[in-house]
């Protein structure tokens, strides 16, 4: 259903399949992987095991590897190897990350009466920032998607420590946000990182679940996560710096250069700004009609039924119009024109009263 070239930008769509996948590493690696660990009992130790079984259970994160287990493995290099198995069902790609340097911690989040185990996997460089926020986080993402969309399907979810970078797939994502070498971090490194993994465990979503063709309409992808990832993140603290969301975040690109400015239908390998069409000016859109076109209540239930109707299918835009407007009654043909199909804005004053 999906053969375009990979040009970057609009990142890859692919459809749902089944993995059993065997990686072979240094026997001082530990492994995070997209699907569930088949055989611990050969890859980790007898305490690691039991920690992993407290993670399953536990509201709070459980370290797994600890930091003193992982600088004990950064101090030689071992020659064995060993094998870690992993089995995924419905997912759209697989993933994974090997590190003799990996803290591990995990915890609980429960969705429909499961749990979904969340989990975090750094480096020491990471810490004092990701020990205290990233699986939490995680946790509160899953939770919060899960209510404004689908329940999360999958048992894990993961966020593995990158430098800078932040790159989603199905039940592992790699986030960005590091400390200075003296452990002190500035607000904005907290916020910064907080935001990338929510945004990227939100990913899980949209588009790995709500399968929709990122390359085609990347907005799909981006610019709905953005917009519940704004959500989650003012859930998480109603003081949150979100960088996407507001209205206000995207008025100097609304009332710039029009040379510069593209629909959101637009192709993303057309798109001059990509980050303000894909997903800024997509997920303002999204906030203005749930708070001043269709109110909370409403809106609510519609982008809920159209997650609901398209998960593990592959919705096109005109998907996303017809359900927002079949489950809610209401005639948004001039909003999804206004907005997605053109550049226009508003442009109204008061000369004279």
């Amino acid at each position: 259903w999906q053969h375009k070239q990979f040009l970057g930008r609009g990142e890859f769509t692919l459809t749902f399949g089944d993995y059993k996948v065997a990686i072979t590493v240094p026997a001082d690696h530990v492994v995070a992987a997209t699907g569930t660990l088949q055989n611990e009992n050969a890859v980790l130790t007898a305490a690691q095991r039991a920690r992993l079984a407290r993670a399953r259970t536990a509201l709070s994160p459980v370290m797994i590897v600890t930091e003193e287990e992982a600088r004990k493995a950064e101090q030689g290099k071992s020659t064995a190897k060993r094998t870690w198995s992993f089995s995924a069902t419905n997912v759209r790609d697989f993933a994974f990350a090997s590190s003799r340097k990996f803290i591990w911690d995990g915890m609980a989040q429960p969705v429909a009466g499961r749990n979904v185990l969340c989990m975090s996997f750094y480096p020491k460089e990471g810490n004092p920032l990701w020990e205290q926020y990233s699986t939490k986080v995680v946790a509160h993402t899953i939770r919060t998607y899960s209510k404004f969309t689908v329940d999360y399907p999958y048992p894990v979810a993961i966020s593995v420590h990158t430098d800078h970078i932040g790159m989603e797939y199905p039940m592992i994502c790699f986030n960005g946000g590091r400390p200075e070498a003296d452990g002190t971090y500035s607000e904005r490194t907290k916020y910064g990182m907080i935001g990338v993994i929510i945004h990227e465990v939100g990913h899980n979503f949209f588009p790995m679940i709500i399968n929709s063709d990122e390359r085609q309409w990347t907005w799909m992808d981006e610019g709905l996560n953005s917009f519940v990832q704004y959500l989650t993140e003012q859930e998480w603290d109603h003081d949150f710096p979100s960088r996407r969301g507001p209205a206000r975040k995207i008025v100097d690109y609304m009332k710039g250069d029009l040379s510069g400015i593209e629909p959101i239908m637009t192709n993303s390998e057309s798109v001059t700004q990509l980050g303000n069409n894909a997903y800024g000016k997509p997920a303002a859109a999204l906030n203005i009609l749930r708070e001043t076109v269709m109110g909370r209540e409403l809106f609510d239930h519609a982008f809920k039924v159209y997650c609901e109707r398209w998960k593990l299918k592959h919705p096109t835009p005109a998907d996303f119009f017809r359900t927002m407007e079949d489950a809610s009654a209401v005639d948004l043909d001039w909003f999804w024109r206004g907005w997605f199909y053109t550049t226009d804005h508003v442009d109204l004053a008061v000369e004279r009263v």
